[in-house]
Order: C-alpha cells, then sequence, then structure tokens
C-alpha cells in the first residue's frame, strides 16, 4: 500500500458521496448521512491502525 494516511482516509470519507439539497427526500438524505457515519467509522479505524503500527514500532 503506498498510498499516505491521507489519501487512504480522503478515499474512504469521499466513496459515494452525495451533495445533500433542501430538495432532497429525508429518506435519502438519512440514507446518505448513514453511508457518511460509516465512512467516518472506517476512516478513523484506519487511523487507529496506523497510530497502532507506530505506537509497536516505538516499543
Amino acid at each position: 500500500m503506498t498510498d499516505t494516511l491521507i489519501e487512504r482516509v480522503d478515499n474512504l470519507i469521499e466513496a459515494g458521496k452525495e451533495t445533500l439539497l433542501t430538495t432532497t427526500a429525508t429518506s435519502v438524505a438519512i440514507r446518505e448521512l448513514a453511508a457518511r457515519n460509516e465512512a467516518l467509522e472506517n476512516a478513523v479505524r484506519e487511523i487507529a491502525l496506523e497510530v497502532q503500527k507506530l505506537a509497536a514500532h516505538e516499543l
């Protein structure tokens, strides 16, 4: 994996992101927000793994 951490996180967060408008149906907006939440959770996991690897190398 040659991508930097920030590139990997950006890819996780941007995947499938749709613009929410005031005319967006509530059910669509909820689905989109749930997808964004899942992407953020995955990004946090990715960051946590990277921190864990760095901490292991310092020991």
